[in-house]
């Protein structure tokens, strides 16, 4: 029994069950690893479903393999009609299921015995609770050698190195634990990727996207943006899993040279495309979504995604965004955005300096 089971029972609480999806296309050589590192999970309250993706190599054979061997009736594999991308492989997994929490781990990668302990934990701590949460990712290669002992990405979004305006709740748990609360409106990319994340169910249903085929690769991309929009992130600063780059995987396939390196890039264009598929979906989920928070929020959150400038286009061109921002696309501010655009920040008054520049400035929609 973990001391998460030992709190909860004696509050007369059970622990919640976590959906647990292994997306799979063509990892044959990694996939047993991935699926062994979940089945060997501290934290038992889970289902696994895996999600083939039309795999065109023997991963199916290895996942049949590796599921006998185990005789675990909480493992289960389906398989996609057709070749559909990480997002459809996703939202196949997520029907599939019920558990109140969600956790995606890709097929190349591997999850640390205590990585669902931990993320469960820190959202059931009685400090603060948010959508998504995220721990770091140690770096591997093809044969699992470590390349370095964090994700670049989660290292340099780390909010205690740049000022932001948010509430940060530093916490201490087991092994002293550092857990920082972000609040949605923050827009910088707060991370790991994929494998290192765990979502409340809801979050995830209310902003799924309309049309998956938009959103065949950088599906975490989406998924971390809109759940933070909704409930905001919170942070395990250590690395509770393994994150493979090899060059078979779309997006981890780059050569890591060190500080500043990124171990992939997305299409051009697929960022953007993702964004705006995601924006789309926010300002049509308002309706429901306000029944659960305030609709000044969900204005603000909107606001702070995509800056003034992106607001006052989306009022101009979107009618489900002009309903949400309402009165908002004032001249006062069309002037304040004019003057922030063209002139150097000494010049500006002192209010207008104080404000934060992503808050003004534009953003891509």
């Amino acid at each position: 029994m973990t001391n998460l089971d030992k709190k909860l029972a004696e509050a007369g609480a059970r622990l919640p069950c976590v959906s647990v999806i292994v997306g799979v296309f063509n990892q044959a050589p990694f996939i047993e690893q991935a699926v062994r590192s979940v089945a060997n999970q501290s934290y038992r309250e889970f289902d696994c479903v895996i999600v083939d993706d039309k795999s065109t190599d023997d991963s199916v054979e290895q996942i049949e393999k590796c599921l006998r061997e185990l005789g675990d009736d909480r493992f289960r594999l389906i398989a996609n009609p057709d070749n559909g991308g990480q997002m459809a492989t996703m939202l196949s997994g997520l029907d599939a299921t019920t558990g109140p929490f969600v956790a995606f781990i890709d097929g190349d990668d591997i999850w640390g015995a205590t990585f669902l302990e931990c993320h469960i934990g820190v959202h059931l701590n009685p400090a603060g609770a948010a959508a998504v949460s995220s721990s770091d990712m140690v770096l591997i290669d093809a044969k699992g050698i470590v390349l370095a002992g964090g994700h670049v990405s989660f290292r340099g979004g780390d909010p205690r190195r740049y000022r932001a305006r948010n509430k940060i709740i530093h916490l201490e748990g087991e092994g002293a634990e550092t857990v920082i609360f972000v609040e949605r409106g923050v827009t910088n990319w707060l991370w790991a990727t994929t494998s290192g994340m765990v979502f409340r169910r809801q979050a995830l249903e209310a902003m799924r996207p309309f049309d998956p085929a938009q959103i065949p690769i950088c599906a975490d991309y989406y998924w971390a943006h809109a759940a933070h929009l909704l409930g905001g992130t919170v942070r395990l600063e250590r690395a509770l899993g393994s994150y493979r780059v090899h060059g078979g995987n779309s997006w981890a396939s780059a050569q890591l040279f060190g500080e500043g390196s990124r171990p992939g890039d997305a299409p051009a264009g697929m960022s953007a495309q993702i964004r705006s598929a995601m924006i789309y979906k926010f300002c049509r989920a308002v309706p429901e979504l306000e029944a659960i928070i305030p609709r000044r929020r969900l204005k603000r959150s909107l606001i702070s995604l995509v800056g003034w400038e992106g607001a006052f286009k989306l009022h101009k061109d979107d009618q489900a965004a002009r309903e949400l921002l309402g009165d908002w696309p004032t001249p006062q501010r069309k002037f304040i955005l004019k003057c922030t655009q063209l002139l150097p920040r000494y010049l500006l008054p002192r209010k207008l300096r104080r404000l934060k520049a992503e808050e003004i400035l534009s953003n891509e929609v």
